[in-house]
């Protein structure tokens, strides 16, 4: 499948101006149409009855930042000379998440900037989690000051024996350039993990061949809590141009007590990174 539709999703204004320019820049090397959605919290409290009012000056200010996010989405896609449009959450008492979900799953590919813990606000990290776990399409995470690049000539696929692993391997494809170097890379943990992983890497890899693509068995070891470290770690050796791995692959109280890929590459993702789920 080609990519010919992107949602980009913008938090705030600050982070749409840098995050627009970079999203516009990939519509362009991909040749795509590129839509803009800024999702925003419920503007409303409720009185003794239960009736939902909603908080004027708060609207006030969800509409003031909605028109500086959009300044900078249209004239990024202006000077990209892309096709594009805005969307914005006008109605301040509808779900931010169930409204940001609905943009998100009828396009080929989500589009998220990196993580920003001190500076950004907990409902950001919340709707980027659910835009993952729940829209059902691909997601690439844009880190700052760094270009896309696409379709990539060097890519690096964290492999493990998951459908979550196996979804972006095959997800990443449509953003790789045909005949490309691409790395599979393994991190085990044990002497089991390795040779557990063994037999769907060498089908992939096999598969790749077939396809044409250049690819190389790329194996580390490390610990649970180090493997999003170990993947951009490679990654950096490797001169990849883009990251893909499987996103969110345990239940949410092993991703906060045991230490999240996810969460590590949202955060310090130097190249792009596709995830899936």
């Amino acid at each position: 499948m080609t990519i010919k539709t992107i949602t980009l999703v913008l938090f705030s204004p600050d982070e749409a101006a840098w995050l627009a320019p970079a999203g516009a820049e990939l519509a362009r090397q991909l040749d795509a149409h590129l839509i803009g959605v800024h999702p925003v919290e419920p503007a409303v409290v409720y009185s003794a009855g239960m009736d939902v009012m909603v908080v004027p000056e708060v609207q006030n200010w969800h509409q003031e930042e909605d028109a500086q996010i959009e300044k900078a989405f249209s004239e990024a896609v202006r000077r990209a000379g892309i096709a594009g449009e805005y969307r914005s959450q006008r109605d301040g008492r509808l779900a931010d998440e169930a409204y940001l979900l609905s943009c998100l799953r009828g396009v080929d590919l989500v589009a998220l900037g990196t993580a920003d813990p001190k500076e950004e606000p907990a409902s950001a990290a919340r709707m980027r989690s659910q835009a993952i776990r729940q829209s059902g399409r691909p997601t690439l995470v844009l880190p700052r000051e760094v270009s896309p690049a696409l379709p990539a000539k060097r890519v690096l696929i964290g492999w493990s024996d998951t459908r979550e692993s196996a979804r972006a391997a095959h997800d990443v494809l449509t953003l790789t350039e045909a005949g490309a170097a691409i790395d599979l890379l393994a991190v085990s943990r044990d002497a089991y993990s390795s040779s557990h992983l063994a037999g769907s890497r060498d089908d992939f890899a096999a598969a790749l061949d077939r396809r044409g693509y250049s690819a190389t068995l790329v194996d580390r070891d490390a610990k649970s809590s180090e493997i999003g470290k170990a993947l951009l770690s490679a990654a950096a050796e490797s001169d990849a141009q883009l990251v893909a791995t499987g996103a969110f692959g345990h239940s949410q109280f092993y991703d906060f007590v045991i230490g999240a890929v996810t969460s590590h590459l949202l955060e310090n993702a130097r190249v792009p990174v596709l995830l899936s789920k």
